[in-house]
């Protein structure tokens, strides 16, 4: 398609009539060579964020087009040197006219000038233990995507037998680590990281993956958003933690095609963590240095990205998981579903509980059943409290999702609330005996999430902190349901067993069924508006299946499916009594 008249507009410096001009295209259909024209004629006229939204259009037609990321690149220069850097040397990558390479090499100059430019290059540090063919495919897709001088190679091999480490010694662009026996993952990645230069970042990178364009180019740009920040992650299609994208596609050829066209410019890309997965996970080389390598107590491996972070935020580091970086991720590598994989979790499970004194998956779980109870848009400006919030996932996540509210969180825990008040307004406190530091009719939602069950009068406290939710505020909340088929059969055997999580956890002090929670609410002045349950999917053994089959045949007896429920999840608010 041409654009001459527009051309000539722009090369003439005539930018209010190159404007208009442009106006006849701006609903038509686009291309990347539009976008570079709009972008500019945008830049111009001093409207960068519609230059941006250009920008992002134009890579998803053409992500190679280096003009899109020189002009990126000018974007970013107002406001963050290091990015814009990044963007200048990306666009120097993808350009092959050497007299736009001597321009875009003056740009990448000119921003180094700057006190406050401070980028490093990336060592990718990757471990293998035999899977040749997948090594190849890891090591290989990086060399097609990413800039040869942004970074260097370090890899080190656990003792391969299957033709691995032959293969990597022919490798001549890469420092190689090889072991006479099976180190481990953290011990292997320590070995990796001294290996590294040692002025350079280090991306952890699992070998059962496939780096797409630009993947790591957004993780670098994550990394130099603020000074702050210590790691960044990606998303991918087998992952946990949150970053697993929704889509479940075909196979590995569709998420190559998904991801490649997610790894773009996104508006709100970044969403802050408590802990990324190391699957792939991106450290400044500074923010490492101060909290120190990984702890090789959870050799063989697992929870060693978890203790890790947690030093990051306890040092003062955040997290963020790049929403637009995207990595394949074959997820089988490790073993993730056999016995062995599950036994070693477990006794690292129990050695980062051993070092911390607690259980971090317990701290650091998204409600997103809670949240998918939010029924505002996402452009609103809500006010969010959340009671007994743990390290803050579940605020993160709403924080992310409306870009404008404003979330705050209690939490009981004195080291727990530490953590949390490292990237969110965490307070500790005990609910029950605290001053409520907040104003008055301020919270749009207050989420009490399994927590009435940990209080000694559930119903105080409810009346407690009604005065700070709106005239139209909700309480979301979350109660196991005593009701559940394997406490009454146990119950009919004579058994009661308190346990460390779950219905019986040994520090609940209230018990509740769907008929009593809502009553409990309805005293305090509130109806329940929605309500919905989760469903234990674990067999009853064949005693308990048999007792609970004569139960349900006794008259009046509750309905068969609330016996089934694990939990009730609702959403409250002011009844019209209260009102």
């Amino acid at each position: 398609m041409g654009y001459a008249g527009l051309k000539q507009l722009i090369e003439q410096n005539a930018w209010r009539e190159a404007g208009r001009e442009l106006g006849q295209y701006m609903n038509g259909e686009w291309d990347d060579e539009l976008a570079v024209l709009a972008a500019t004629v945008f830049s111009a006229l001093g409207d960068w964020e519609g230059a941006y939204t250009c920008i992002a259009q134009g890579l998803q037609y053409n992500y190679k087009n280096y003009e899109l990321y020189l002009l990126l690149g000018n974007y970013y220069e107002r406001k963050n040197c290091n990015q814009a850097w990044l963007c200048y040397e990306n666009a120097l990558y993808y350009c092959s006219d050497e007299d736009d390479r001597r321009i875009i090499q003056q740009h990448k100059e000119r921003v180094q000038q700057d006190d406050r430019w401070c980028v490093h290059k990336v060592s990718i540090v990757i471990l293998t233990y035999n899977l040749k063919d997948m090594n190849m495919q890891c090591i290989g897709s990086i060399r097609d995507t990413c800039d040869p001088s942004s970074y260097e190679l370090v890899v080190v091999d656990n003792a391969s037998t299957d033709g691995t480490l032959e293969w990597l010694r022919e490798q001549k662009d890469m420092t190689l680590v090889s072991n006479q026996e099976n180190k481990g993952f953290p011990a292997g990645c320590n070995q990796g990281i001294k290996a590294a230069e040692p002025e350079n970042d280090i991306l952890l990178l699992n070998n059962d993956t496939i780096v797409l364009p630009n993947s790591i180019f957004w993780l670098r740009m994550g990394l130099y958003e603020e000074e702050r920040i210590g790691a960044t992650g990606s998303m991918s299609n087998s992952v946990i933690n949150g970053q697993r994208i929704e889509a479940k596609l075909a196979g590995v050829e569709e998420y190559i095609t998904y991801g490649t066209a997610m790894n773009i410019p996104m508006e709100n890309a970044l969403e802050k963590k408590t802990w990324l997965v190391g699957f792939a996970m991106l450290l400044k080389r500074k923010a490492l240095d101060e909290v120190g390598l990984l702890d090789e107590r959870f050799s063989p491996g697992q929870n060693e990205d978890v203790d890790l972070c947690i030093r990051l935020n306890l040092a003062g580091w955040q997290m963020r998981l790049c929403h637009n970086s995207f990595i394949v991720h074959y997820g089988h590598g490790n073993g993730r579903n056999s016995d062995i994989w599950k036994q070693t979790f477990s006794v690292t499970s129990e050695k980062f509980r051993e070092k911390w004194g607690f259980d971090m998956s317990y701290y650091t779980y998204s409600r997103k059943e809670l949240i998918a109870m939010i029924s505002e848009p996402k452009e609103s400006r809500i006010r969010v409290q959340e009671v007994g919030c743990g390290c803050g996932a579940t605020l993160a996540h709403i924080a992310y999702e409306w870009p404008d509210a404003k979330v705050s969180g209690i939490e009981i825990q004195d080291d727990i609330a530490k953590i949390g008040a490292n990237y969110l307004d965490i307070r500790q406190g005990n609910i029950e005996t605290m001053q409520i530091p907040y104003e008055k009719d301020t919270f749009d939602y207050i989420i009490l999430a399994d927590v009435l069950e940990h209080l000694h009068d559930p119903e105080r406290i409810l009346q407690k902190l009604l005065p700070y939710l709106k005239a139209d505020g909700s309480i979301l909340c979350s109660v196991p349901n005593i009701l559940n088929r394997h406490v009454i059969s146990d119950l009919l055997r004579g058994k009661l067993e308190y346990q460390d999580a779950g219905i019986l956890d040994r520090t609940h002090l209230r018990f509740f069924t769907m008929d009593s929670i809502v009553r409990v609410f309805e005293r305090c002045g509130m109806e329940v508006t929605q309500m919905m349950a989760t469903y234990d999917t674990e067999e009853l053994d064949a005693e308990a299946e048999e007792l609970m089959n004569a139960l349900y045949q006794i008259p009046h007896i509750a309905d068969r499916q609330l016996f089934q429920v694990y939990q009730y999840v609702f959403r409250a608010k002011r009844g019209r009594e209260a009102e």
